[in-house]
């Protein structure tokens, strides 16, 4: 039960946090479609002046149709960017644009990458006008004089872009000309065949608990790693690690673990990143959060039957991590 509550609350704490506030009957855009979106903005000294955002929200469907004129839920989210590119441009006339990571449901798939120069945002406001403003709030990720990362959530009253009525179709057409960036974040990531059969048998008749392990790896050859398998009654912790014999921090790839009677263990601060609420494989209720030090990994957590399962991987992704436990999930037990 300690586990069942302490997940609730930090769900709840982390979305009352980063949640774009509703809007009132008279806004420009009823967007409240967009009531459970999250931005993270990355607010860090760039060379080139270029800042990221991401963009996370909660729908799986990004392609359903939402308020008038037929707009798809993807019509509004490209608004909602443009409209913040535009309103933080204005703040900051050094700014050459902004580079915007778009992730649906809940952070687990990966819609691609949209930069916003601080000219196309400024023309696409002039050409579409701007309505009332919409009240947002952003979670922005910055250093402190020190060098310390820091978090500060804030709101802002951003003008949202007249897209209804007799704008909706001009919109469409324009985003069908504004598609992500043909790079490493929107393609597809090689994955190899995890030896699932070699370690399950290092597992059995050790543990009590019931083993689950992937059987792909979001790698493109696996012969790149060396696994460190551990087992005891209440569990057991597969290590990957890049290099043959290789165990030190710079040879950490990832872990496969299961613990029993353990809690859900997100720490309670987290400045460089976040933790939210996600869906698993098989309906399974799952947390992912990212923790940084020297280097980050990225966690997903889920419990079955009084135990729980973790998957971790260095510098991963939330879309990596997330495979990963699907993987073992969709495997069944062995």
């Amino acid at each position: 039960m300690r586990g069942k509550w302490l997940f609730g609350a930090i769900f709840a704490g982390a979305v009352t946090a980063c949640t774009i506030a509703l809007l009132t009957p008279n806004s420009a855009l009823a967007r409240t479609e967009l009531s459970n979106a999250e931005i993270r903005w990355f607010n860090y000294a760039s060379k080139d002046g270029w800042q990221a955002i991401k963009f996370t929200v909660a729908d799986r469907d990004t392609a359903k149709s939402a308020g008038s004129r037929k707009l798809r839920l993807y019509d509004f989210h490209l608004a909602k960017m443009f409209e913040i590119s535009h309103f933080l441009c204005a703040r900051d006339r050094t700014s050459a644009g902004y580079n915007w990571s778009y992730e649906a449901e809940n952070g687990n798939i990966e819609m691609g990458r949209f930069k916003i120069s601080c000219n196309l945002a400024r023309s696409t406001a002039s050409a579409y006008g701007l309505g009332k403003p919409e009240t947002t709030v952003i979670r922005r990720n910055f250093n402190l004089r020190n060098g310390r990362p820091s978090i500060a959530v804030e709101k802002y009253a951003i003008p949202t872009l007249n897209i209804a009525k007799n704008r909706a179709v001009q919109w469409q057409k324009f985003v069908r000309t504004f598609p992500p960036l043909a790079d490493k974040l929107s393609t597809k990531k090689a994955n190899s065949r995890f030896p699932a059969s070699s370690i399950f048998r290092q597992i059995k008749g050790k543990t009590r608990v019931p083993v689950f392990l992937p059987s792909l790896l979001p790698l493109s050859d696996i012969q790149q790693l060396d696994f460190d398998v551990q087992a005891g009654s209440h569990g057991y912790i597969v290590g990957m690690y890049l290099g043959k014999g290789c165990r030190a921090g710079a040879c950490y790839f990832g872990t496969i673990e299961a613990k029993r009677n353990e809690p859900f263990s997100p720490p309670s601060r987290l400045p460089q990143d976040t933790y939210r609420s996600i869906e698993l494989a098989g309906g399974f209720r799952g947390i992912y959060f990212n923790n940084c030090g020297a280097y980050c990994t990225a966690f997903v957590e889920w419990q079955r039957l009084g135990v729980l399962y973790r998957v971790t991987r260095k510098n991963g992704t939330q879309q990596e991590v997330v495979q990963l436990a699907n993987s073992a999930i969709q495997a069944g037990q062995r």
